[in-house]
């Protein structure tokens, strides 16, 4: 008995210690973890780093690696700036939880209340109307950013409502608000719009008073237009060994979606603030019951049904490593790559961010397991038995609902489903491409992946009857569905695909033996088509992702670029089906009959597939114009 008292002291006494002290060798540790971040910059290719790292109340490090100006050699420390571009939102959220907290707002506000004259379209606005929470979590059902709505390339920024209605074709539900999670930054460009509205004034004056001003963040800013680069960090894209300068964007919209600039320093001030419960100098900023809110997602559809993984309000889970439940927000754009993480529970966090554009999970990684040496894993809970017939009634094929972006992830709702079988009391989720992932019972509808220790699958029935299916690793929600529509969509694109290859081989090989037939010299044409057909296409697309990559303002406007990407993806089109004319008109004149058949088939299907593109706008595609 004495000996279970002293265990269960000893467990007391580790957990509730603060994290300072549970990091009290770490210190000695720290010149490695910098050696090795480093290291992985080096091959990552970052010219610097913004680094943060913070355990308790106390700050580890707070500065930066490398050059914040690649020209000048600048060095970067704890105040240079860093655009963190999306880890606004948890600001913005921040805010609204303020004027919630002090009854200015309420999170279930219907937007059609708060703001009237805000105007976007949802067919369930009378049974489910869009709200503020689902602004918050990004329920709304609402499209992303087009491509055309990244940058502003005029001299003049929007305010107010004009700000929010320049989203105005994003601004449709695509399905019933509250449903399941898609991430949409117009939700956050309303969310500023309401912070302005209630307070009466822009929401970044009202942030740096009500939460960058208590916190001691001196050196942030909201500004939409840099003043005097001298503080800042310049962003990079690596281009044959050179290190390319982006030019500083200027955001759309009123800026609340990504305008955040900030440094180590600053960061070092906002994760105490989370780690000590939103206290500051020993006073809740807040009520910390709006902290436990800000972190829990209300709702979709999984979080009715016990999954507590995705997007909360601001938020999202990073429930990844074995030692700690991190959660945060990430950041990316204009050639910065940024990451917050913090647990509260073991009091540790850190914010990085690189101004190459480069991944940080191989640095976050690193500083993970710094923080957490000295703590215990996480003992995920036993894995339990059920009874097969349970089991069996969730199998079948489940389809993609909440795709992030309806003109660009169209093809996910063909390719992106999830066949669910069982096998030896265990769920299998298999989907098209990729590795099945299998899952163990956790609890009533909830299921947990072998190396989670919370529950990362949840199975259930939505308002309608229809089962649905989410896992955490991919925030998508699938329902039931049969498969054989779907098979022949799949098979219909795989063909399409096929089509796409044997058209550029033909093209090559109707072109050789024009050399040595006058007959098919007479008719070469026929058989190039479907070849530069597919060679337009591909043009396309290689402008477009170098143009996403590198310059995304030229999507603004009618210039060379947007042009090529016009007429390219337009003679896709039209070389294809100039291509099936031909083949009808000539038919019976050419030979022999299985040359007819490979034409045919190239034609057939490549129709088929320009068909499909022109349904979704990719056909003569006007970026200028989305």
């Amino acid at each position: 008995m004495h000996s279970r008292l002293s265990l269960l002291l000893l467990v007391w006494l580790f957990s509730n210690f603060p994290a300072s002290a549970q990091l009290r060798h770490s210190s000695v540790k720290l010149p490695t973890l910098l050696a090795e971040i480093k290291k992985v910059m080096q091959q990552e290719h970052m010219p610097g780093l913004m680094l943060s790292v913070v355990a308790g109340d106390s700050i580890i490090f707070s500065g930066g690696l490398g050059v914040a100006n690649v020209k000048t050699g600048q060095k970067i420390d704890g105040k240079t700036l860093f655009h963190l571009n999306s880890i606004t939102k948890m600001f913005i959220a921040l805010g609204i939880l303020k004027l919630v907290a002090e009854h200015k707002l309420h999170l279930e506000d219907k937007l059609s209340d708060i703001a009237p004259e805000v105007k976007y379209q949802n067919p369930w606005e009378s049974s489910h109307p869009v709200r503020v929470i689902h602004l918050l979590e990004h329920s709304t059902g609402f499209d992303d950013v087009h491509l055309n709505m990244v940058c502003n390339a005029t001299s003049t920024d929007l305010t107010g409502v004009a700000a929010v209605q320049f989203y105005q074709t994003c601004l449709v539900a695509r399905w019933q608000p509250g449903l399941a999670s898609s991430y949409a930054s117009p939700n956050y460009t309303i969310l500023g719009y309401i912070i302005e509205k209630s307070t009466r004034m822009p929401w970044s004056q009202y942030l740096q008073q009500a939460l960058l001003g208590p916190l001691g963040m001196r050196y942030s800013d909201f500004d939409l237009r840099i003043k005097g680069d001298q503080r800042y960090a310049r962003g990079y894209r690596l281009a044959n060994g050179a290190y390319i300068p982006f030019p500083f964007f200027v955001p759309t919209g009123n800026g609340a979606p990504g305008a955040l600039h900030s440094c180590a320093d600053d960061m070092s001030c906002y994760l105490r603030f989370f780690l000590n419960n939103w206290k500051i100098d020993g006073q809740p900023w807040v009520d910390s019951s709006y902290l436990t809110t800000m972190e829990t997602i209300h709702s979709t559809a999984a979080a009715k049904g016990g999954l507590q993984m995705g997007y909360a309000l601001g938020n999202l889970t990073f429930f990844h490593h074995a030692k700690a439940d991190f959660r945060g927000h990430a950041g990316l754009g204009d050639g910065f790559a940024s990451l917050i993480n913090y647990d509260r529970r073991r009091r540790v966090g850190y914010a990085i961010s690189n101004n190459s554009g480069q991944g940080m999970w191989r640095v976050s990684e690193l500083i993970e397991d710094f923080l957490t040496q000295e703590l215990p894993p996480i003992t995920p809970a036993t894995a339990r038995q059920v009874p097969l017939s349970m089991l069996e009634a969730y199998q079948g094929y489940y389809k993609p609902v909440n795709v992030w972006n309806e003109q660009w992830d169209f093809l996910q709702r063909i390719t992106g489903g999830l066949h669910v079988t069982q096998y030896q009391g265990k769920l299998i989720l298999k989907p098209l491409f990729g590795r099945a992932d299998t899952v163990s019972w956790f609890a009533e509808g909830l299921f947990r992946q072998a190396k989670k220790h919370h529950a990362s699958v949840v199975l259930g029935k939505l308002e309608d009857g229809t089962s649905f299916l989410q896992a955490h690793n991919t925030h998508q929600l699938y329902k039931k569905t049969a498969y054989w529509p779907v098979l022949l969509q799949q098979l219909g694109l795989g063909l399409s695909v096929l089509a796409m290859g044997l058209s550029l081989l033909w093209a090559l090989v109707w072109s050789l033996l024009a050399v040595f037939n006058s007959a098919i010299r007479q008719r070469l044409l026929v058989g190039l088509l479907p070849g530069l057909a597919v060679c337009s296409g591909l043009m396309a697309l290689r402008v477009m992702t170098i143009t996403d990559s590198e310059n995304k303002i030229a999507f603004n406007s009618i210039n060379p670029t947007s042009l090529a990407i016009f007429f390219a993806s337009l003679f896709f089109g039209v070389f294809a089906m100039a291509g099936v004319m031909l083949l009808v008109r000539q038919w019976s004149q050419l030979s022999p009959a299985w040359a007819r058949g490979v034409m045919a088939f190239n034609a057939l299907f490549l129709n088929c597939l320009v068909v499909l593109l022109w349904a979704h706008g990719w056909v003569g595609l006007r970026t200028w114009a989305l």
